[in-house]
């Protein structure tokens, strides 16, 4: 026999004993040893049922259960560098808008339009039938494709 056969015949043999074990095993060893999935949390002793508390909002504050807290609404205050109360003026959303539209035009580059003007399909099927020219476009020089051949 070739080594070939003989590897593969040792192979086989083995692993036919390999899943032969692990389905006895599966099928015979395991009982009586079910492990549970189930999470289990210990809650305590006594079997007395937390109530529940009242949470109420009123306009000065809120209470829960027989306490009330009270609490204040704060005005924003604008924030202060430390050392230094200037204050910075407040931006609207327009002038915000324009500085930075000038801020990304600063930086963008001047282009060429490539393409700007497109044909719709309609226009193209007119443009094929009048032989190139439409009105208000420059004429279409059309190369057939046999001139390419």
């Amino acid at each position: 026999m070739k080594s070939y056969w003989i590897f593969a015949l040792v192979l086989t043999i083995l692993y036919i004993i390999y899943y032969a074990l692990n389905i006895v095993r599966d099928l015979y060893w395991k009982r009586g040893k079910e492990k549970s999935t189930e999470e289990v949390f210990d809650l305590g002793t006594d079997d007395t049922p937390e109530e529940s508390v009242d949470v109420v909002e009123e306009e000065n504050g809120f209470s829960v259960g027989s306490a009330k807290y009270a609490t204040e609404s704060v005005p924003d205050v604008p924030s202060e560098k430390k050392g230094n109360s200037v204050e910075t003026p407040v931006e609207t959303a327009e002038e915000r808008l324009e500085r930075l539209k000038a801020k990304m035009e600063a930086r963008m580059e001047e282009t060429n339009g490539y393409l700007s003007d497109p044909y719709t399909s309609q226009e193209m099927y007119k443009a094929m039938i009048s032989g190139g020219q439409l009105d208000n476009r420059p004429k279409l020089e059309w190369k057939p494709l046999k001139d390419k051949l």
